[in-house]
This record gives structure tokens, sequence and C-alpha cells, in this order.
């Protein structure tokens, strides 16, 4: 399977490493598609070093494809968004397409699976819960936070689950 793996600006960036390696290890394609938050969380050399010339994070960059989104739509078979923070997640809910990911998501025409991540105040305002009940409703597929502690060192529903959890979801959504 030839996938875009996501990275929008949570702590639980961090975490996609993980899943990257666990996709590749099992002879999976990766892409990476950084938000600019995500960049600041964790740099685009880590992925770079385990998927050389594959790892974006503008949308129009000197030298770089100028219909990146498209192309990689066509040829990619899924798009994973992990993490999804509540602004990726509004942006997707809404047809925001202001950056790399959010274009590529409005371009991308196969299976879409999204894995929030964020504080669970966050993730339970009403404005998150109704842009999740949205994305649900057009057919992208959410893979639920777990509870556990988070980065404000409390206890609560919003991290996400762990790379083997989203890897083998992954594959039953798209039926490999």
């Amino acid at each position: 399977m030839k996938l875009i793996l996501g990275v929008s600006g949570s702590i639980g960036a961090y975490k996609a490493v993980d899943i990257m390696r666990f996709f590749q290890k099992n002879d999976h394609d990766v892409t990476v598609v950084m938000t600019r938050a995500a960049t600041r969380i964790i740099v685009p050399l880590t992925f770079e070093t385990f998927a050389p010339g594959r790892v974006y994070s503008e949308l129009f960059a000197e030298r770089q494809d100028p219909l990146l989104h498209i192309n990689l739509s066509r040829d990619n078979d899924l798009l994973l968004v992990a993490p999804a923070t509540a602004n990726t997640i509004g942006k997707m809910a809404n047809g925001i397409a202001d950056d790399l990911l959010s274009t590529l998501f409005c371009a991308f025409f196969k299976r879409v699976v999204v894995a929030p991540a964020m504080n669970t105040h966050m993730l339970e305002n009403p404005a998150v819960s109704d842009n999740i009940a949205r994305l649900k409703s057009r057919g992208v597929e959410i893979i639920e936070a777990v509870e556990g502690l988070l980065a404000n060192r409390e206890i609560g529903k919003g991290r996400m689950p762990d790379a083997e959890a989203i890897y083998r979801h992954c594959l039953k959504i798209a039926g490999v």
C-alpha cells in the first residue's frame, strides 16, 4: 500500500515517526506531509532520514512540483492524518485549503483516516466534536483518541493510539 502520513502540530507528532516506521517495516510506501506547526515540534529531517525526498511541508516550495497536492492524491492509496489537531480537523471539515496538508485532503479521493490528538477539553469542545462528526458523515474514518496522561499532566481522553493500533486500523480500512 502507498500512503501519505499527514502530521499536524500536536505534541503527539513525535509518535508519527513510529507510525511511519511501522508501515515501512511492513513493506508499505510512505510519503510524509507536515503542517508548519508540526515542523516546530519535530524537525522534517527526522522523517527525511527514513523517507529521503518524500517529506513535504510547503504548498509552493522552490523546485517543488506546483501540482504536488494533485499528484500525491493520484499516486497514493490512503491518507492518514496522525496526529490530527483541532485546527487540521476544522480545516478538513470545512474545506479550508490553505496549506499543503489541507489542500491535499481536498484533492484526495480515496480512503482517509484521521487520528485526533489533543487535550480532553479541546476534543470535547462542541466545535471540534461537530467537525469530527462532519468528517465521519463524509466517509472519513476516525481512530478514536484514547485515555491517558496528556501533555498538561492531566489524565483524560485525547492521546493518539500507538503505532501498531493505527497500522492495524488502516489495514482493516484499506482492505489489505
